[in-house]
């Protein structure tokens, strides 16, 4: 998941306030572990579907899939191996390949993975990370555990795509015959790209309050008249789910 992914845009879910957006995200995480149903599988993924559609379109949507795609696959050829008990539904020259109870479970695991995986990079995609990091503090989260997750959030899952980027780079510029990548020059690139988003980090730890006298005062969010409707949505919508699709 590449975090460094915000798309410019005025749908609804990008106006909504990151306050309720992280409540929200933070309920439905909760809920996609209650469905249980196929009404309910269904309905977890639907859901960021088509909220990603609206708000970030079809392309960026089909983006999002793609990467976790790979996974989903690898769920798909294993899981059902792990489950032999139960009543057959592929059975192969006596063998039994695959069961209704195993098939159920990788659908449902891939639904909540799905699910998971597109709510958090709505949220990334819709909100800043300067936003993102002021509604942690808007939680009361500790410090460390705030510079902490807003590090993970936001630069290690980048560090790691801009690594993968270099390293495909590097590979196109072998001689044919040749497999991998020049490991050396990758990594001095790397690094100068990690040398260059210090200014970013320094701007992240400043949001959260660090600074050479101690902490600073803290980048405040503005209370709009709808932030209390919108967190009565955030709240009201995961609950629905709960009782509709479990």
């Amino acid at each position: 998941m590449n975090a460094d992914s915000y798309i410019y845009g005025t749908s609804f879910y990008h106006r909504f306030d990151v306050r309720p957006k992280l409540l929200f995200t933070l309920l439905y995480i909760i809920a996609v572990f209650f469905a249980e149903s196929w009404y309910g599988i269904a309905g977890i993924v639907l859901l960021p579907l088509l909220i990603s559609l609206s708000s970030v379109g079809a392309a960026e949507t089909l983006r999002a899939i793609r990467r976790i795609l790979p996974i989903l696959i690898l769920l798909f050829v294993f899981l059902p191996l792990q489950r032999r008990d139960g009543t057959p539904a592929l059975v192969f020259s006596g063998t039994v390949i695959a069961t209704e109870e195993g098939i159920y479970a990788v659908i449902r695991t891939a639904a909540r993975f799905t699910a998971l995986s597109m709510i958090l990079m709505l949220l990334l995609m819709t909100s800043r990370n300067e936003s993102i990091i002021a509604g942690l503090r808007f939680y009361h989260l500790s410090y460390n555990a705030s510079i902490i997750l807003s590090v993970m959030l936001r630069f290690i899952p980048y560090l790691g795509s801009v690594f993968s980027c270099i390293r495909d780079s590097m590979s196109l510029r072998l001689t044919e015959g040749k497999r991998g990548f020049p490991i050396f020059p990758s990594v001095t690139a790397f690094i100068v790209s990690a040398v260059r988003m210090i200014p970013d980090t320094a701007s992240a730890l400043e949001e959260r309050g660090f600074g050479r006298k101690g902490r600073t005062e803290y980048r405040r969010l503005e209370n709009g008249r709808w932030l209390l409707t919108e967190f009565a949505l955030s709240a009201i919508l995961p609950l629905i789910m709960l009782i509709i699709f479990r």
